[in-house]
C-alpha cells in the first residue's frame, strides 16, 4: 500500500472541502479530539438519540465530550462523502459491534471505520470494501509479558522476548494495532484469538505478509500500512487488496 503525500483539511462546522474518493484510494483522517472541543454545542446537534443516550452513560465528563465530537466528526465526514446532511447519516452496529451505514446508504460503495486512543481520533473511508482502522497510544502496561502472551503468535513473542525492556512497549502497541485493524476489517473477527494471526513485518521480514489461521490466502486479499501518526501512537490500516494508495488527511479546528 502506497501513502499518498496529500494532505487536506476540513472545519467541523461550515462547508467541507474533502479530495475526491476514486477506486483504488482510502482517505484516512486524523482527529486531535481535544482541540475540537469548542464545538461541543454542535455535537449535541449531530448527534442522534442512541448516541446522545450513550454518551449520557460515561462517568466522566472527559469521556462524554471526546465521544461526543468523535462522532460529530464521523457523521460530517461521512455527510460529506454521501452528500447528505450530518444528522441524517443513518448509523448502526452490525451482528459484531462494527459500526456500519444504514438504509438508504447500505448499499453505496462507501465503506468506513474508526479508532480512538488518548487524544487521537482515525476515520478510514474507501469505496473499495471491508476497511479495518486501529490506533494506540503507547502506554505503560502493568503486566505486558502476560497481555503479550494472550495476543502475539508464538513467532512474534520470541521477537518480542529478544527486545530491550524499554522497546517492547512499541513493539506490542504496534502488534495490537494492526491485529486490531485486521480483524475489524473481518467484521466478525474481533470473536477470534489474535494469537492465530501474525505480521511477518513484525518478525523482520520483507513487504506486508499476513498469516492467518483460518486464511491461507490473507496476504492475497487484504493489503496492511503501519505508522505512526504522532510521536507516542501506533497507527495501522488494513484494506482490501483493491486498495492501493491512501491519503492521509487533516481534520483543522
Amino acid at each position: 500500500m502506497r501513502f499518498v503525500g496529500m494532505r487536506g483539511k476540513f472545519r467541523p462546522e461550515g462547508h467541507l472541502g474533502i479530495p475526491e474518493l476514486s477506486p483504488g484510494e482510502a482517505h484516512v483522517w486524523i482527529a486531535r479530539l481535544d482541540a475540537l472541543c469548542g464545538h461541543a454545542e454542535a455535537a449535541t446537534g449531530i448527534l442522534d438519540e442512541t448516541e446522545r443516550a450513550r454518551a449520557a452513560n460515561f462517568r466522566f465528563d472527559r469521556d462524554r465530550l471526546l465521544y461526543m465530537l468523535g462522532r460529530m466528526t464521523l457523521r460530517r465526514l461521512l455527510s460529506a462523502y454521501l452528500g447528505t446532511e450530518p444528522a441524517d447519516v443513518p448509523l448502526r452496529v452490525g451482528p459484531y459491534g462494527k459500526p456500519e451505514l444504514g438504509s438508504p446508504f447500505d448499499t453505496a460503495p462507501l465503506h468506513f471505520n474508526v479508532s480512538h486512543s488518548g487524544d487521537l481520533a482515525l476515520y478510514a473511508i474507501t469505496r473499495d470494501g471491508p476497511v479495518g482502522i486501529d490506533v494506540e497510544q503507547i502506554r505503560p502496561i502493568a503486566d505486558l509479558q502476560g497481555v503479550a502472551e494472550l495476543v502475539l503468535s508464538p513467532r512474534e513473542k520470541a521477537a518480542f522476548s529478544a527486545l530491550r525492556m524499554g522497546d517492547r512497549q512499541a513493539f506490542f502497541h504496534e502488534a495490537w494495532a494492526r491485529k486490531e485493524a485486521y480483524l475489524k476489517a473481518l467484521g466478525d473477527g474481533l470473536m477470534r484469538p489474535p494469537t492465530s494471526i501474525e505480521f511477518g513485518a513484525l518478525l523482520g521480514e520483507r513487504g506486508e505478509t499476513i498469516r492467518d489461521r483460518e486464511d491461507e490466502a490473507a496476504s492475497d486479499r487484504w493489503r496492511v500500512a503501519a505508522w505512526q501518526p504522532e510521536e507516542g501512537y501506533w497507527a495501522s490500516l488494513v484494506t482490501t487488496i483493491f486498495t492501493r494508495n491512501t491519503a492521509i488527511l487533516d481534520i483543522a479546528r
